[in-house]
């Protein structure tokens, strides 16, 4: 019998339980929108899940392997697996898009970003139900929203001390 672990054995290569259940629930999400399951699609979604922060369309495309697709085809693949919640976009503070996979096993968060190193990190979803609940009697639907947090991060703190403590306008030279 062949283990395994050997490269021709039917189940060596496939990635772990959580990545297929993801990526297949993927797919499934495509077909039931109607849109066929292609090679640079597949690409990306995997690239997407194994990323544990969002990540720029151009670090993605980096990423990925240069036959797999072109930028052009991440830009429209990311809108469209935007539209149908198979990502989610957060902003930096420049207002570059950064985009995550939905991960079904991953709770709603936002993220706090550094405004210096670009880091990211989640911060823990609160509701915004009243919000919504007072914009939907005000007669809108199809509601969304993004909440982004923006600050610099304990290192760069500590790196560049000299920066917060620095006046902007000093007070001598008036």
């Amino acid at each position: 019998m062949i283990a395994a672990t050997q490269s021709n054995h039917p189940l060596a290569g496939i990635p772990p339980k959580s990545e297929v259940s993801n990526l297949e629930a993927a797919c499934v999400r495509l077909r039931q929108a109607q849109m066929r399951v292609t090679k640079p699609r597949i690409s990306i979604l995997e690239a997407l899940i194994r990323r544990e922060t969002p990540i720029s369309i151009e670090q993605l495309h980096h990423d990925l392997n240069e036959s797999s697709c072109d930028l052009v085809t991440v830009y429209r693949c990311l809108a469209a697996f935007e539209e149908l919640g198979l990502v989610r976009r957060s902003f930096q503070h420049n207002g570059t898009g950064l985009y995550e996979f939905a991960h079904a096993s991953r709770s709603r968060h936002y993220h706090v970003l550094c405004k210096v190193c670009g880091k990211s990190e989640p911060v823990e979803y609160f509701s915004v139900e009243g919000m919504e609940r007072m914009l939907t009697e005000r007669g809108f639907t199809q509601l969304s929203h993004i909440v982004e947090f923006f600050g610099i991060c304990p290192t760069c703190q500590l790196t560049a001390p000299a920066r917060q403590n620095s006046p902007t306008i000093s007070s001598e030279s008036a």
